[in-house]
């Protein structure tokens, strides 16, 4: 779990600032994680995919709104709903393939039920904010900008 002093030490930081991403259970609003952002940060999360059981990263940008726009996506192969015919540039390196300059995906929020296996990590600006333990398995989960 997410040791108390780095809670306290991130819950405290947000509350300086005039945003914060807020990650909280959907039913009963219990409050995991809040923590500074402001537009043009940087928020990634790391996954493995449930069917294909590869890496799965994607990468955004906070907007003005504070909505979320998907920069790349990382994988490490195609199948079972992973998109292989997105209009956007490729690369690969490092054993992953990278589909980059994705236009019009934007995201208001999150919304996920969670899997301690499934996601790997959350980032922002390259920070890591929890892995997936740090989360009740099986909780809904809501991750927005407010």
């Amino acid at each position: 779990m997410i040791s108390v002093m780095f809670a306290f030490q991130v819950t405290f930081a947000a509350m300086q600032s005039g945003r914060v991403i807020g990650i909280s259970h959907q039913m009963t609003g219990e409050i995991f994680m809040t923590v500074s952002a402001e537009p043009g940060d940087s928020l990634s999360f790391g996954w493995e995919h449930s069917f294909e059981h590869v890496v799965w990263n994607e990468y955004y940008t906070i907007q003005e709104d504070g909505a979320f726009h998907l920069d790349s996506i990382a994988v490490a192969g195609f199948g079972a709903g992973i998109p292989a015919e997105m209009d956007c540039d490729y690369r690969y390196e490092n054993g992953l393939v990278y589909m980059e300059d994705i236009k019009g995906s934007v995201f208001p929020e999150f919304n996920w039920i969670h899997s301690h296996t499934q996601l790997k990590w959350i980032r922002l600006n390259d920070q890591e904010l929890l892995t997936g333990e740090d989360l009740p398995q099986g909780a809904k989960i809501n991750l927005c900008v407010k």
